[in-house]
């Protein structure tokens, strides 16, 4: 075991070993204790885990409360409660969900009135632990809370969510371990949407957790980064959802509006309405972050999204770095094709989305530098049909964790996906008796220590922490760039130059020439930088217009710096 921590230590350890520098809110952790509201009620939804959702009766029991819901009261409690509790006259088999919120926040102390937000994902397969094959899988899994935590001590407030979960990954037909699934992340992502509306929401109530409602961040661990993606990146059914891919063997879309509701959070006759989006509360959000997640289909990303982080382990098993498919440790069979974090990031860069993180300077923190050495780099992978496997060539808002090969007796799936989690065994003992007793199934706690252990050797509260720190230093930056904090270490501002200063591009896209104009400033100097973070113009102007003549620059996206007399914006421009 010392042996193994001292390993880490070189790892990670030395990313920690950065320039002394004072306590920057936002990046460090200024306070040293947080507050924690638990469990605090946001909506309800229909429980797909525990409905019978073939029943001939669940469309009455559906309609009873839509009712109910109606005249502004709450479902009675057999709703929510497991028809195993209850006498058959009060039995439904439409059973409710409660969307519930864990909300960190900075101590009292604090009188920041303008916090931003992050809206915590965990993982678990889509499904309660035990259940899953795993010991983890809650909002108050050891990493979700001191995640949460350090995150609150740094002056953001956290909400962590409990949303709905259920799937058939038992299922010896591939389609429909695919389309439970792909129903599995829509529900999570509703249930992602009404904690986005609630906390925006609570501005309007007197601001009680003082946030501001224009700066939240999505961030999934996991399962919960399939979430996150989807979340930043569907926005129209038709061309995203009723596509070939995500078309089952009956020939109907896995996912089905009139059914599962809309992608903005609508009802469908398996969805109960949101009061919260009926009230027209905004769902947006200005970035997405993820540790160990993936993109359902690449072809959801396009240049009106935003920018995203993520931080993956290169010989994940499960969830892929690159295009590959996804493996559920339930049963370690294979479900849907994805794109990893070394292709979505990469394709996040080109687009230009990324576009802030391109100006982090070299040097900035030992954990940007890290990243940066392994990009372009080629390793060993973990499949007989592909020896290596190589990271993308600047996927600028990507750390991956490049961890040795553990294949164990033949068996890829002892590689680690997640070595930021940790657990007790009196813990998972008291899991095991909790889904035994909610199931009638047997389950041996020995076992699923023993095979999770194996793909994270060494767990333990020290490891995962250190990859923790890890997370937040890489991530924490980046946040302060998107959000546009003081002490960010980017150029700020790039999501609102476009209408500052009374300077105008036009045209943009262009194929041949740009004219750059101001009215009012003289425009002393301009630079372009490529998606690499390269110099690749510049030019002296001082004047209030000039014409940019494209030359030999590529097709793609740039970044422009117009330097004034008393300040310098950034401008995103396309060449095609």
């Amino acid at each position: 075991m010392k042996r193994t921590l001292q390993s880490l230590t070189v790892v990670l350890g030395l990313m920690t070993l950065s320039s002394a520098h004072a306590q920057v809110r936002y990046l460090d952790q200024i306070f040293e204790t947080n507050q924690l509201q638990s469990n605090v009620g946001i909506g309800f939804n229909i429980d797909a885990l525990r409905s019978n959702l073939d029943s001939v009766t669940f469309a009455s029991d559906y309609d009873d409360i839509l009712a109910i819901m109606a005249n502004g009261e709450t479902p009675p409690l057999n709703y929510f409660q497991s028809n195993g509790a209850l006498p058959v006259d009060q039995q439904t088999t439409a059973k409710l969900y409660p969307i519930r919120l864990d909300i960190y926040t900075p101590p009292a102390s604090d009188t920041e009135v303008n916090r931003p937000v992050i809206i915590y994902l965990h993982t678990g397969n889509f499904l309660p632990p035990v259940i899953n094959g795993s010991p983890t899988g809650t909002k108050i899994d050891s990493a979700a809370v001191n995640l949460c935590k350090q995150w609150a001590r740094s002056g953001y407030v956290v909400a962590s969510v409990d949303y709905r979960m259920g799937w058939n990954p038992l299922s010896t037909v591939p389609d429909i371990r695919r389309g439970t699934l792909l129903q599995a992340v829509y529900r999570a992502l509703h249930d992602a949407q009404t904690s986005v509306r609630y906390m925006r929401a609570t501005v309007a109530q007197g601001n009680p957790y003082n946030i501001d409602p224009t700066k939240i961040a999505l961030f999934g661990q996991g399962s919960g980064g399939y979430v996150s993606q989807a979340y930043a990146t569907l926005d129209d059914y038709n061309t995203d959802i009723a596509i070939q891919k995500f078309i089952g063997e009956d020939g109907f879309p896995y996912v089905i509006e009139s059914i599962d509701g809309t992608i903005d959070g609508g009802p469908g006759s398996q969805r109960l309405p949101d009061p919260l989006q009926l009230a027209g509360i905004s769902k947006e959000i200005s970035l997405s972050m993820n540790i160990g997640g993936a993109l359902a289909d690449i072809s959801w990303l396009d240049d009106t999204d935003p920018p995203m982080i993520s931080l993956h382990c290169v010989r994940d098993p499960f969830a892929p770095f690159d295009d590959g498919t996804v493996v559920v440790p339930t049963t370690n069979e294979d479900v849907v094709d994805v794109s990893g974090a070394n292709v979505f990031i990469q394709e996040a860069v080109d687009l230009g989305n990324n576009a802030a993180f391109l100006t982090i300077p070299n040097g900035n923190d030992p954990y940007t530098d890290r990243a940066r050495s392994l990009y372009g780099q080629t390793f060993d992978y973990i499949l007989p049909t592909q020896p290596t496997i190589t990271v993308a060539e600047n996927p600028e808002g990507l750390f991956p964790f490049v961890l040795p090969i553990n294949t164990i007796n033949g068996n890829r799936f002892t590689n680690q996906g997640g070595p930021w989690d940790w657990w007790d065994f009196g813990t998972l003992e008291l899991l095991v008796a909790g889904a035994e007793a909610a199931t009638g199934n047997d389950y041996d706690a020995a076992l699923i220590n023993a095979q999770s252990v194996a793909g994270n050797p060494g767990m333990g509260p020290e490891k995962g922490l250190a990859y923790i720190d890890t997370i937040q230093g890489y991530i924490n930056p980046r946040m302060m760039c998107v959000f546009e904090l003081e002490g960010a270490p980017c150029i700020t501002g790039i999501s609102k130059v476009e209408t500052q200063n009374n300077t105008t591009i036009f045209p943009n896209p262009s194929q041949s020439a740009i004219t750059i104009r101001n009215t009012d400033e003289v425009i002393r100097r301009i630079q372009m930088i490529d998606i690499t973070g390269r110099v690749v113009l510049e030019r002296n102007v001082n004047d209030h217009t000039y014409l940019l003549e494209r030359g030999q620059l590529s097709d793609g996206v740039y970044l422009l710096q117009i330097t004034f007399d008393n300040q310098q914006i950034t401008k995103k421009v396309l060449f095609n």
